[in-house]
């Protein structure tokens, strides 16, 4: 992990935790001109992504922001925005105590203790797509381009060609084998959850989310694919975070 700080550090302090494709600096440029108030941002760089090393375990990784939180004597947080492999930080973050975390908002996460089926399909689609790539150079994955639009796929796509195998195995496992608790009512009034219709992830994450977290606010972005919304209306989605932030 390669944690990038921005802001002013007396400002409420808002943690960014990419999806993969993604890193630190590519998420903060992509959400921080949306915000109206100001903020003290941190936004890491992810294992495989940026000026990081491997990708080894989302415990790994969370050590390795918790350690540089409490370094820098950050314990009080406003806000922590999870998107897709981002919410495997933010989910640990959120549930541990050493933290005063007022907000969470995670989009994406497939809630379940083990997705087998899902965890190999993902790693064989990840791999497959990583040889083309490796065979063809294309500024921009098709697939990608289609789903999230020219700009945004370009970025995806270079960071997709410094991921490794290795990093594609520790990165699927991650995103779906889930640490699951039952959430108090606090809890989950702290948290919002965001899903695209056409985002398997919800669908496998219903049966967790009726079990740990009954009454959690959840909001489903009709026509969107996974992690979706927020590419195509990203000013928007912004507007949104802020104002559960203030209710």
């Amino acid at each position: 992990m390669f944690v990038h700080e921005y802001g002013n550090p007396d400002d409420p302090t808002v943690i960014l935790l990419a999806p993969m494709m993604m890193s630190g600096e590519d998420i903060y440029r992509m959400m921080s001109p949306h915000f109206a108030n100001s903020y003290h941002i941190i936004a890491p760089d992810q294992g495989g992504h940026g000026d990081a090393g491997a990708y080894v375990s989302a415990d790994d990784e969370c050590a390795r922001l918790k350690h540089y939180l409490v370094k820098q004597g950050i314990t009080d947080i406003e806000l922590v925005y999870g998107s897709s492999l981002g919410v495997a930080i933010g989910w640990r973050l959120f549930l541990d105590n050493g933290f005063n975390i007022h907000h969470a908002w995670f989009d994406g996460v497939l809630f379940r203790e083990s997705a087998p089926l899902f965890e190999f399909a993902f790693r064989t689609m990840f791999k497959q797509k990583k040889r083309s790539l490796s065979k063809h150079s294309v500024e921009a994955s098709k697939g990608l381009e289609d789903k999230y639009g020219h700009e945004r796929a370009v970025m995806m796509t270079r960071n997709f060609n410094r991921i490794t195998e290795s990093d594609i195995d520790a990165i699927c496992h991650t995103c779906c084998n889930y640490p699951l608790a039952k959430l108090t009512p606090d809890q989950q009034a702290r948290l919002h959850l965001d899903y695209g219709s056409k985002d398997p992830t919800f669908r496998q994450s219903r049966r967790g989310i009726a079990t740990c977290m009954p009454n959690v606010g959840i909001t489903i972005r009709k026509g969107y694919p996974h992690c979706g919304y927020v590419a195509a209306h990203t000013k928007e989605y912004v507007k949104e975070i802020e104002e559960f932030i203030r209710a």
